[in-house]
């Protein structure tokens, strides 16, 4: 009997444990979960938080390890420096035209007779007598200084050959000799300027005249010596253009009219100014220097190649009383025999004053027009 209803007992008894068993599972289950938890959380910990121990302290240093400063300043001045001389040394390796008169007068076997200024006044796109419209100027001061030293030269002559020329065109021969006539004129002494550069004649232009007939034309016998004479602005000064240019200007030189007109003119004038043709382009120039009581040579600054000094040097040999003349001078202090500092300075004078240059060259740095 008991037997019996302990088996009838049992399907009860395998619900409830069914039921035990479900509520087991899902409990073993939550378990699990939070085990896994537990277990992710502990490896998020140890990776977010770390695990070292401090030995000693940092030091607070307040230069910085690098870069280091004076390690850069040092580099920077040396490659400065260096930038600067290679800068300077490529500069004086390529300029090749004289700058000053020191350096000119360096290694030339002529005499330097002195310098003239630049003349800043205008900008002139041919050469002009400017001496007698400003007779208290420091270019015209610097002549009368040329004048000067011209009479220490041939002091014994009262009648003179002054010839003028240069290594190329546009070194101021022209306007040179033009205004040294002027200066010369301007002391009572009859002067007369001829323009032999017939190939490019420039001399009639600084005189505003014309061209028609000159040189070429007496030369040839076509016209007069007095047809040919030109007045100027200064009463004892005149001119003799170059006239037609001709097939063969040396050729008229060697004729023996060209000696005979000298000496008609001599007759006449006390100084015979002449206006050569470049000795560093053709030879007529050369020709006139030797027949020259004066021969002048007229270096540019800032344009005349270094090598116009061997050429100079050169034409010493066979021309021993050849002068050199610096034109276009940036800046003459005083004025003296050849320029050389005696005697008062320029500033003392009415025209360009010192002040005047200094306020030209302030304006013409920062590029406005004077």
């Amino acid at each position: 009997m008991q037997v019996e209803q302990e088996v009838l007992s049992l399907p009860s008894k395998e619900t409830e444990f069914t039921r035990l068993k479900r509520f087991y599972s899902i409990y073993e289950k939550f378990y699990l979960l939070l085990m896994e938890k537990e277990a992710e959380f502990g490896i998020a910990k140890a990776g977010t938080i770390p695990n070292f121990v401090i030995l000693s302290p940092a030091l607070n240093n307040p230069n910085p390890i690098y870069p280091k400063k004076f390690f850069i300043y040092i580099s920077g001045l040396g490659i400065g420096i260096f930038l600067g001389i290679s800068l300077i040394a490529i500069r004086y390796l390529l300029n090749d035209t004289i700058s000053t008169q020191k350096e000119l007068e360096r290694s030339l076997h002529a005499s330097m007779l002195g310098g003239i200024p630049e003349y800043s006044k205008e900008k002139m796109e041919v050469s002009k007598l400017v001496v007698d419209k400003n007779p208290k100027s420091a270019i015209s001061e610097a002549l009368r200084s040329v004048r000067t030293n011209l009479e220490f030269i041939c002091p014994n002559k009262k009648k003179k050959l002054i010839a003028v020329t240069s290594t190329v065109s546009g070194e101021g021969k022209t306007f040179v000799a033009s205004n040294l006539s002027g200066v010369i004129a301007l002391s009572n002494q009859k002067v007369i300027l001829l323009d032999l550069d017939m190939r490019k004649p420039k001399v009639h232009l600084a005189f505003e005249k014309e061209n028609f007939k000159g040189m070429s034309t007496v030369l040839i016998g076509k016209h007069t010596l007095e047809e040919c004479i030109q007045p100027t602005s200064i009463s004892n000064l005149s001119f003799i253009s170059a006239g037609p240019t001709p097939p063969n200007p040396s050729e008229l030189i060697l004729r023996e009219e060209f000696d005979l007109l000298i000496k008609r003119l001599f007759e006449i004038y006390d100084v015979v100014v002449i206006d050569t043709p470049p000795v560093g382009l053709v030879t007529d120039g050369i020709l006139i220097l030797r027949k020259a009581d004066i021969p002048l040579y007229v270096v540019r600054t800032d344009y005349s190649k270094k090598s116009a000094k061997r050429n100079i040097n050169k034409l010493v040999k066979t021309i021993p009383k050849l002068c050199v003349l610096m034109n276009a001078l940036k800046a003459i202090n005083t004025y003296g025999y050849g320029g050389y500092g005696y005697g008062y300075g320029y500033g003392y004078y009415e025209g360009e004053t010192e002040k005047e240059t200094i306020i030209s060259k302030i304006k013409s740095l920062a590029g406005v027009k004077a």
